[in-house]
């Protein structure tokens, strides 16, 4: 049986919303203050399995020139990504 890495570092992502609907990273607030913005969005956010199992959209975003995945997930209204090794 596989095991994966559940360490998650909840963050405070700030988003802008579309009329049609859709979700935008604009900004990440961790919680020592650091503002970091999001460069863009890379693609179109996949609903599917995390690592972890659990459900959640995976937002593929370039930050600071650095591809990175964001993952919300809807039923917790909870932000957050994988910390770095």
């Amino acid at each position: 049986m596989f095991e994966y890495n559940t360490k998650r570092l909840y963050i405070t992502v700030i988003v802008e919303f579309t009329p049609e609907g859709d979700l935008f990273p604009v900004e990440i607030r961790l919680d020592d203050g650091l503002v970091i913005p999001v460069d863009r969005r890379l693609v179109t956010p996949l609903c599917n399995l995390a690592k972890d199992g659990s459900d959640a959209w995976r937002f593929l975003c370039m930050i600071e020139g650095m591809p990175m995945t964001l993952y919300y997930d809807a039923a917790s209204y909870r932000w957050w990504c994988e910390p770095a090794a």
